[in-house]
């Protein structure tokens, strides 16, 4: 659609007939204008009409006075000055518009998005048990997740049951309009995944909440084997701890099977469901045996070690696996090179010389706390977790904290009152694809919602999520989500064709005029109008969203479109300025959307 998205252009009037009304109403303006000086400036008899007054001015009846003129200036400059001001905020009023506002008419409005509002999700989280428990901070919100404001200011909530997707480019303000606000309003237990600094920079302080000696009341864990923020390992946590039976270890297993490409890896049929099975084998035994996961990856490469594996199966009572294992071990050479090879691949990441610090004990003199993931959850701590992709990324470790932490969250919600948490625990697993490669993610989406488990997964394209996950469970994880946003700066034209038909269509009535010329010099003109049905945005309105707004489609609800609302407009931006201050390397923190030109390159 050419133009401005929803509001298709009428064909253009004819020229002359407008002329004319200009001309009148100017005539029109200034008859009144000298009208109501010789009114105002008395000493003779002024008809109470206009158009009259002007003729008797015109015929000499009247005669204009130096005291009329004075009226006039007055009226001129009070008029200049009313003018003025009403182009100025016109002007400021146009500024903060943007050019897809005007397709908000036909989207949803007032009643038609109630149930995203505040008054209707803060109803939710009362009837939820959630405002049981008394918020931690002033700023934190006990109401739901902050999505942005309408075009009329109205502020927009997901609720304690919503889960999230969300789709934004690169450098559209993602991380400070959604995922910085997100992580600092969340009444409890937070998770937060990133492959960089920034959102972990922002909220780190927040996060501590600080007593009014400055003291933090809260633990911050920011587990980091790549260094991204240079992070201390003062803590550690070993995978194993969350596997208690085959399941678990399957589990795990296939997160490092995931690797660094997901759904786009060229997996063989058979040595990658070999070499994860064999992976899963040896991650019980070492489970079991109550061993670092860095064990695992040194039977991986000293394949005689596997016996030990074997003993231990056997011990524990699980004869079956400890057989499949052992039977790997017996394989012929080239076959067991191809299986054994592939699950070294697979639990790479446990080599790195910085990594073992992190998942284990260094020393029986190691006497570093270890990661309750329970106490972090009912404590209402924060998590980080840090990874890059591409060469020694520890992903499959953050997926599988990740993993851990909201498995670890559903058991406890399970033994509360009404099977869900006390307190929502809020994920917000920014760079999905890249960091948090979790295949089963889609298929648990509804039900954590159930738990007061609030995941939000951000993605910069859809094609990256079918990277990840694949395209059924990729239109899963749509179709489970109650808030789906787009936040613009994706240029893939099929997805946005299918955004497009989801935003829905109005009806655009045009007018078509026709002129005609006689053989006599006469003419006549018809005018024919007629409806038709076109789409509310098209892709290539779509590839150019302008920053600072979203649509939102939410569950039950029209789409609608929202202002974002970035972290220097909340009431606790000096607290985040404070947290750049005392974390983050740059120790000039941007206080407005001018002066950062976009945190998004930090964050």
């Amino acid at each position: 659609m050419a133009g401005t998205p929803g509001k298709a252009a009428e064909p253009t009037r004819g020229g002359p007939e407008w002329l004319m009304i200009a001309a009148v109403g100017v005539l029109a303006v200034g008859a009144t204008a000298v009208w109501a000086a010789l009114r105002l400036a008395g000493g003779q008899t002024v008809s109470a009409n206009p158009v009259a007054t002007s003729i008797e001015l015109a015929t000499g009846t009247l005669r204009w006075s130096t005291a009329a003129t004075v009226w006039l200036a007055l009226m001129g400059t009070a008029l200049a000055v009313v003018a003025g001001i009403g182009v100025r905020w016109w002007s400021g009023h146009r500024a903060r518009r943007s050019r897809v506002d005007t397709a908000q008419r036909h989207l949803g409005n007032g009643t038609d998005i109630a149930s995203v509002t505040a008054k209707a999700v803060a109803a939710k989280a009362v009837s939820l048990g959630v405002t049981d428990t008394a918020a931690p901070a002033a700023f934190t919100t006990m109401i739901g997740v902050p999505l942005g404001r309408t075009l009329a200011g109205t502020p927009v909530y997901g609720s304690w049951e919503d889960m999230h997707l969300d789709i934004w480019g690169p450098r559209q303000g993602k991380s400070t309009s959604r995922i910085i606000p997100a992580i600092c309003e969340a009444p409890g237990a937070a998770l937060a995944t990133e492959n960089k600094r920034g959102n972990l920079d922002h909220t780190r302080l927040v996060r501590e909440f600080r007593d009014e000696h400055g003291t933090p009341t809260r633990h911050v864990w920011v587990f980091d084997p790549q260094g991204v923020a240079n992070e201390e390992p003062w803590w550690f946590w070993n995978p194993l701890s969350y596997v208690t039976d085959e399941t678990q270890a399957e589990e795990l297993a296939q997160l490092f099977g995931a690797g660094e490409d997901g759904q786009d890896a060229k997996r063989d049929p058979y040595f990658d469901p070999e070499g994860e099975d064999l992976l899963a084998n040896l991650i019980l035994a070492s489970a079991l045996a109550g061993e670092p996961i860095t064990t695992v990856y040194e039977r991986l490469v000293v394949r005689d070690r596997g016996h030990e594996a074997v003993a231990v199966l056997d011990e524990h009572d699980y004869p079956l696996i400890a057989r499949a294992l052992n039977a790997r071990l017996n394989y012929a050479a080239k076959q067991a090179d191809g299986i054994w090879g592939t699950a070294i691949k697979m639990a790479k990441c446990l080599r790195g010389r910085t990594v073992r610090a992190w998942v284990a004990r260094t020393g029986p003199d190691d006497d570093r706390p270890e990661l309750d993931l329970a106490g972090y959850i009912r404590r209402g701590e924060t998590l980080y977790c840090l990874s890059r992709e591409g060469v020694g990324s520890v992903g499959p470790l953050v997926a599988a904290l990740t993993m851990a932490a909201t498995k670890t969250a559903e058991a406890i919600a399970t033994a509360s009152p009404g099977g869900r948490l006390p307190v929502p625990m809020l994920c917000a697993l920014d760079e999905a694809a890249n960091v948090v490669r979790w295949p089963d993610l889609p298929k648990l989406y509804s039900h954590f919602g159930s738990r007061g488990i609030i995941i939000m997964t951000i993605l910069q394209s859809w094609s990256q999520g079918i990277g990840v996950f694949g395209e059924r469970p990729m239109k899963l994880l749509e179709s489970s989500s109650n808030i789906y946003i787009y936040g613009g700066n994706v240029r893939e034209s099929a997805y946005l064709e299918q955004l497009a038909k989801l935003a829905g269509q109005y009806y655009r009535t045009a007018r078509n005029i026709s002129d005609s010329t006689g053989r006599g010099g006469g003419g006549s003109r018809s005018v024919s109008v007629h409806t038709t049905l076109e789409n509310i945005f098209t892709a290539r309105d779509l590839a150019s969203w302008p920053r600072g707004r979203l649509l939102l489609f939410s569950a039950g609800n029209p789409p609608t479109i929202l202002q974002t609302v970035p972290w220097w407009d909340k009431p606790y931006a000096d607290v985040i300025r404070q947290s750049l201050s005392e974390y983050s390397p740059d120790t000039t923190p941007p206080s407005t959307a001018e002066d950062a030109s976009d945190d998004e390159s930090a964050a």
